[in-house]
């Protein structure tokens, strides 16, 4: 029986980032990642949006080189399923019958789509999207001249809508809400979607479920509870996940009500050595002062980074406020906080004009913010402000009105200033673009459209890129250093020279 210093389980974005996270503090400490799936770990947005549509191959959606997991000295045990832990031997157990035993365990295992339990489900053509086979056959099987039923309003079925639609197949939607993205959008941005989605040539059907898929092997047919019947070449559920947690139940780890592990504000579960990151987790959030539990693409790359640092020795507590991201057609989201309830918002801006906030409140204190192409100072605002729990009847006049910087909100100081930061001059192709690595500048152009190897957008986008980088969301390895986030700002201050 083989035994490893740290222990991961799961290839998701979480395990696959746990092993950044354990390189940064203890760079010899034996390392094993078991994952089900035949890759070495991956980023699962790309998965619904560019890479469906095509237009970037995998190499945008692992997130390292072939090499990597070789060169930083750790075993990727590829399609492994792990099915047991004994929490007291300290061993977890392999479908092949191998054991394994750990000082330190990770447990990153995720979740897997959920089939709606409908007549016809378990037909050809009908898909969910979770892996990387899951999109390679939605995009074979979609196209020009194909028809496409998506059921599900949430993020997933509306970013699987466009895609397709993009690719030219004709897609229906159908969900039992009663708008778009009605569980974290206000009535204005989901009447905003349904028109841009209508005009792109969807067809909506609000309220509406299919009650059961008919077809000959594979799907010819869908069955609507309002009385329709389609006739589509492709249904995909985009309907939420399950938690993959009976590893962790079974183990007697402490479990909430959601099936979901609970850990501490390090990361850590009920048993001694063994932490859970991602989907899986819940955690005590700082900020809104309960559990929270956020499935998004974010939360996931922080807190296995994090639970990895904190394996290897870091102990650090786990404090980021709640973050994702969006991209429906045009349309970029950004999104902080907890939106999972609200009874107030206030508007920032002009949809129609697609540079638009709303500020979120429950019971008179800020919640959270949806932000679309909101100039870059706001950015790191925004969040002073979720973090604040601004009060609504101290700030919502203010949010309102464009000419208040949102900057003074928070105590900070009104935007410009003469003063410059002395030092040798720094130019853009010699000290700027060689501090980021070919890939954040890849993810950049997936997250936001930012191409950070770019003067023209580095420039126009500096304050919201000097934002991520001193918040920590900017997709690198790790938090840059201090003296490369300072560089950074010191090229602002000196006018950032080309």
């Amino acid at each position: 029986m083989k035994t490893y210093t740290y222990l991961i389980i799961g290839g998701g974005l979480a395990g696959g980032r746990a092993v950044d996270g354990i390189r940064q503090v203890d760079e010899e400490g034996s390392v094993a990642l078991v994952t089900v799936e035949p890759h070495r770990p991956y980023e699962r947005p790309p998965l619904s949006k560019k890479y469906l549509r095509g237009e970037v191959g995998l190499d945008r959606v692992y997130l390292e080189d072939d090499g990597y997991y070789e060169e930083a000295d750790i075993d990727l045990l590829a399609t492994e399923r792990a099915i047991k832990l004994d929490p007291d031997r300290q061993t977890v157990t392999l479908g092949d019958g191998r054991e394994l035993a750990y000082e330190k365990l990770l447990l990153a295992t995720g979740g897997y789509a959920w089939r709606l339990p409908i007549p016809g489900s378990d037909l050809a053509n009908v898909f969910v999207l979770r892996m990387i086979e899951d999109s390679d056959e939605i995009r074979e099987a979609g196209g020009e001249g194909k028809q496409a039923l998506i059921m599900g309003g949430s993020f997933i079925g509306s970013e699987v809508a466009a895609s397709l639609r993009q690719m030219g197949t004709r897609v229906t939607m159908i969900f039992p809400e009663s708008r778009l993205l009605e569980r974290v959008g206000p009535e204005e941005v989901s009447d905003y979607l349904h028109n841009v989605y209508r005009e792109k040539g969807i067809v909506i059907l609000t309220g509406t479920v299919a009650e059961e898929l008919e077809g000959d092997g594979r799907v010819e047919r869908a069955i609507l509870d309002n009385g329709q019947t389609l006739t589509p070449d492709l249904v995909v559920m985009g309907v939420g996940i399950k938690l993959n947690t009976e590893l962790a139940a079974d183990a007697g780890l402490a479990l909430n009500d959601e099936e979901a592990i609970i850990v501490d504000e390090y990361l850590r579960t009920s048993m001694p050595n063994v932490y859970a990151a991602g989907d899986i987790a819940a955690w005590p959030d700082p900020t809104f002062h309960k559990r929270l539990r956020v499935e998004h693409w974010d939360v996931a790359r922080r807190q296995g980074r994090q639970a990895g640092r904190n394996m290897a020795g870091a102990d650090e507590r786990y404090t980021e406020l709640p973050y994702f991201f969006s991209d429906l057609f045009d349309l970029s989201f950004e999104v902080w906080g907890d939106l999972s309830s609200w009874d107030q918002t206030v508007r920032r801006g002009s949809l129609e004009e697609k540079r638009v906030a709303f500020f979120y409140f429950r019971e008179g204190k800020m919640a959270g913010v949806l932000s679309m192409d909101r100039p870059s100072a706001e950015r790191g605002p925004m969040q002073d402000l979720v973090r604040a729990r601004a009060a609504y009847d101290q700030v919502a006049d203010q949010l309102r009105d464009e000419d208040v910087a949102l900057k003074s909100l928070v105590g900070g100081k009104e935007e410009g200033g003469d003063e410059k930061t002395a030092g040798p001059a720094l130019s853009f192709e010699a000290d700027i673009a060689p501090l980021f690595r070919e890939k954040d500048v890849e993810e950049m152009k997936d997250i936001s459209g930012l191409d950070l190897s770019d003067y023209a957008v580095v420039r126009d986008k500096a304050q919201g890129i000097y934002a991520r980088l001193d918040d920590g969301s900017m997709p690198c390895d790790g938090p840059w250093p201090d003296e490369k986030v300072e560089t950074f700002k010191r090229w602002m201050d000196q006018g950032m020279a080309e």
